[in-house]
C-alpha cells in the first residue's frame, strides 16, 4: 500500500490553540543542560545551535524500538535500514551522507574506518542515559566526519544512594530483552555497572527482485531474518581534594543478525558486529577559574561477514585517543583550549596499501552571554597524516530581541576524511569499486539562521540552514575508470526546520515539520534516500500512577539511486505507548509500533516491520 505523507499536515497540528497556564515542574525542565554544542556544560535554551535531547524516560518508553528507531523520529534526521533488527543501518543528519555523522559514546570517537560510519544498530539502548544531537557542521569542535552533524551518546552513571533497576520485556516476533544495572555512590565515589541480553526471530527482510516486477511478495529464501545483542557497560569515579575527579568508564556490545545474502543460495548468512569503547579521564581544578581535564581512551569497531559456506570476512578498526580540555572562566564569557591526538589502525581480510594513520589537532573555543547578546566563536586545526592539515571555524551569535524572542545566526566550516576504502581499496577490475591514494577531503561551508519565540508552556523555533559541500568522493565519470573514487562532487543542503513544543501540568505535546533540499549540484538529482519532507507530532500525559503516549512520524517521497529513477513512497507510521506504576517500585510498560500495520521501505528490496506489541516489566526502587 503507497501511503502518501505531508510533513505540513503534522505543522498545522501543532497550531491547535491550547491554554498558556504553566506549572512549576514545567518551568524545571527548561534548566536542562547540554555538552555537545560547545564541548563544556551549557543550559539548553542558551545554545547558538540546534540540539535535540532523547532523555532516559524517552529511551525506557521505546519498548522495543532500537536506537535507529529513536534516531528515525528525530528532527533533522533521517535513517535506511538494509533489513530487520541489527541490520546495516545509515543516519543522515540534514541530508548529508551518512560518513558526515560523528558518533561519540561519553565523548569517545566509535566507527568503521574502512567505511567511514558507525554502526548505530549495533548499540542497545539499555546501557544509554541520555543522547545529544546537534544538527549542522561541527568539525570545528570535533574534527572530521561532523559535515552534518553529531550524535553523542552517554552511558549511564550513578548517583548518591544505590539505585538498582532491573527490566525484563517480551513482544511480537519473539522478542526478548533482558537489561539489568547496579549503580549508586557514597560521599564522592559514584558508580555504575549495567548488562543487557536481546533475542529476537526477527521477519523475512528481503524481498525477491520478482516483486518489483509481478507484484508478489516472494523472497529471497522464506525465513525470518534474526537477531541477537549482548551488551555491558560500567563507570567508576572517585573525587578528591575539593572538586578533582579520576574516572574509568567502558562499554562492550556483540551482536549478530541473520540475513538473505542471494536469491541461489539457502546459506544462512550473518554479520557478527561488536563495537567496545574504554576511557579514563583526570579532572584537575588548577585554580579557581581552570579546570583541566586530560582523557586516554580506545574504541574498537569490528565487523565479521559470513555471506556462505566460504571463509568470511573481517574488519577491524582500533582508535587510540588522547584530549586534554582547558575549561578557563573569564571576566567576559568562558574558554576553552584542547589539544587531541587520534591513532587509528585497521586491520582486515583485505589488503590495503596503508592500514593506519595519525590526527594532531589544537582547538580553541570562546563563548560568552553579555546581557541580550550571545557568542560562541571555535577554531579547529587537524593535522592528518594522510593528507596533512586542515583548518575549520565556527562563529556563531545570537541577540534576545525580548524576554520571549531570540534570534541566532552561525557560519561555519567543516570537512571529512577520505575513507580507507575510498583511499585504499584494491581493484580487480577498471569498472569495480576501488580507491585513489590522491583523494582530498570533502569540504563543507554551513550558513544558519533561526528564530525562536518561548513563552511560558509555549515554545516556537525555525530554523533555516544552507550547507554547500564540495569535493564530494564518487565515483569517476569516465566510463573505462568508473569505479575508481575522485573528488568531483558537490551537493547543496538547504531546508528549514519547524518545531513546536507545549508542556503543560502532565501533558506534553511536541510537532516539527522538516522541509529539505539535498541535491548534485552536478546532476541537479536529488541525493538517495533523503525525504524532501519528514515530521512528527508527539502528545503524552501523565496521571497518578498511569502514563500513555501517541507518536506519529514519516517522510515523503524519495530515491532509491543517485539517478532519481528508483522511487520510495512516502509513508506515516504512528506508534503508542502506556505505562502503569503497579506499586512503588514496580512498573508495567505497553508500546505497540507501526499500529495501522502500514508497509513502507526505507531502502528499495527489504521490508521494514509490520505491527508488532512489546510488555516490559520493571523493577527500580526510588
Amino acid at each position: 500500500m503507497k501511503t502518501r505523507f505531508s510533513a505540513l499536515t503534522l505543522a498545522l497540528a501543532a497550531a491547535l490553540p491550547f491554554p498558556s497556564r504553566v506549572f512549576a515542574a514545567d518551568e524545571a525542565a527548561l534548566e536542562e543542560v547540554v555538552v555537545t554544542a560547545t564541548r563544556q556544560q551549557r543550559r539548553a535554551e542558551d545554545s547558538l545551535a540546534s540540539v535535540e535531547v532523547i532523555s532516559r524516560a524517552d529511551i525506557e518508553r521505546a519498548g522495543h524500538s532500537s536506537l535507529v528507531d529513536l534516531l528515525q523520529a528525530t528532527p533533522g534526521v533521517q535513517v535506511t535500514a538494509n533489513g530487520g533488527p541489527g541490520s546495516n543501518a545509515n543516519v543522515y543528519i540534514r541530508g548529508s551522507e551518512a560518513r558526515h555523522t560523528l558518533l561519540l559514546v561519553d565523548g569517545i570517537r566509535v566507527g568503521s574506518a574502512s567505511s567511514g560510519s558507525a554502526t548505530f544498530e549495533a548499540i542497545p539502548l539499555a546501557m544509554i542515559e541520555r543522547i545529544e544531537i546537534l544538527r549542522g557542521p561541527a568539525s570545528a569542535l570535533y574534527g572530521s566526519e561532523a559535515i552534518g552533524g553529531v550524535v553523542q551518546i552517554f552511558t549511564r552513571r550513578g548517583q548518591r544512594g544505590f539505585q538498582p533497576e532491573v527490566a525484563v520485556g517480551y513482544g511480537s516476533d519473539n522478542t526478548f530483552k533482558g537489561a539489568v544495572t547496579l549503580a549508586g555512590g557514597v560521599d564522592r565515589l559514584r558508580y555504575s555497572l549495567s548488562a543487557g541480553k536481546e533475542r529476537s526471530d526477527g521477519y523475512n527482510s528481503k524481498r525477491d527482485p520478482a516483486y518489483w516486477r509481478s507484484g508478489t511478495r516472494t523472497s529471497y529464501w522464506a525465513d525470518d531474518d534474526g537477531y541477537r545483542n549482548d551488551s555491558a557497560s560500567g563507570s567508576l569515579s572517585i573525587g578528591f581534594r575539593e572538586r578533582d575527579e579520576l574516572g574509568l568508564n567502558f562499554t562492550h556490545s556483540a551482536s549478530r543478525n541473520w540475513y538473505d545474502a542471494s536469491a541461489l543460495s539457502y546459506y544462512d548468512s550473518y554479520l557478527d558486529k561488536t563495537a567496545s569503547t574504554l576511557g579514563a579521564h583526570l579532572r584537575t581544578q588548577l585554580s579557581g577559574i581552570w579546570t583541566s581535564t586530560l582523557r586516554l581512551s580506545q574504541s574498537e569497531d569490528k565487523l565479521l561477514t559470513r555471506a556462505s559456506a566460504a571463509a568470511p570476512s573481517r574488519t577491524q578498526t582500533v582508535q587510540d585517543q588522547l584530549g586534554w580540555q582547558n575549561d578557563v572562566d573569564l571576566p567576559v564569557g568562558r574558554l576553552l583550549l584542547a589539544y587531541e591526538h587520534v591513532e587509528t589502525r585497521l586491520d582486515s581480510t583485505t589488503v590495503y596499501r596503508e592500514d593506519e594513520r595519525r590526527v594532531n589537532s589544537l582547538l580553541a573555543g570562546w563563548t560568552a552571554d553579555i546581557d541580550a547578546h550571545h557568542l560562541q566563536i571555535n577554531l579547529r586545526h587537524d593535522d592528518n597524516s594522510q593528507f596533512g592539515a586542515k583548518t575549520t571555524g565556527l562563529l556563531a551569535y545570537g541577540y534576545d530581541l525580548t524576554p520571549e524572542w531570540r534570534l541566532r545566526g552561525s557560519v561555519a566550516t567543516a570537512f571529512n576524511a577520505p575513507t580507507f576504502n575510498q583511499l585504499y581499496w584494491p581493484m580487480s577490475s577498471p569498472t569495480s569499486y576501488y580507491g585513489n591514494p590522491d583523494l582530498k577531503p570533502e569540504e563543507a561551508l554551513n550558513r544558519e539562521l533561526g528564530l525562536r519565540w518561548n513563552r511560558g508552556a509555549h515554545m516556537v523555533e525555525l530554523t533555516y540552514f544552507d550547507n554547500k559541500v564540495k569535493n564530494l568522493i564518487t565515483n569517476n565519470p569516465d566510463p573505462a575508470q568508473s569505479g575508481q573514487q575522485v573528488n568531483i562532487g558537490e551537493a547543496r543542503l538547504k531546508g528549514a526546520e519547524l518545531a513546536y513544543t507545549l508542556a503543560l501540568g502532565g501533558f506534553n505535546l511536541g510537532a516539527g515539520a522538516d522541509f529539505l533540499s539535498a541535491k548534485d549540484e552536478d546532476s541537479g538529482q536529488r541525493l538517495p534516500r533523503r525525504a524532501a519532507r519528514s515530521g512528527f507530532l508527539r502528545l503524552s500525559q501523565t496521571v497518578d500512577r498511569f502514563d500513555w503516549g501517541f507518536e506519529l512520524s514519516g517522510a515523503g517521497r524519495r530515491y532509491d539511486n543517485a539517478t532519481n529513477t528508483v522511487a520510495l513512497h512516502g509513508y506515516g507510521i504512528a506508534n503508542a505507548y502506556a505505562g502503569y506504576r503497579v506499586a512503588r517500585d514496580w512498573k508495567l510498560e505497553l508500546r505497540a509500533n507501526n499500529l495501522l500495520d502500514k508497509e513502507y521501505e526505507l531502502a528499495r528490496g527489504y521490508r521494514t516491520p509490520g505491527s508488532s506489541v512489546f510488555l516490559t516489566v520493571r523493577y527500580a526502587p526510588r
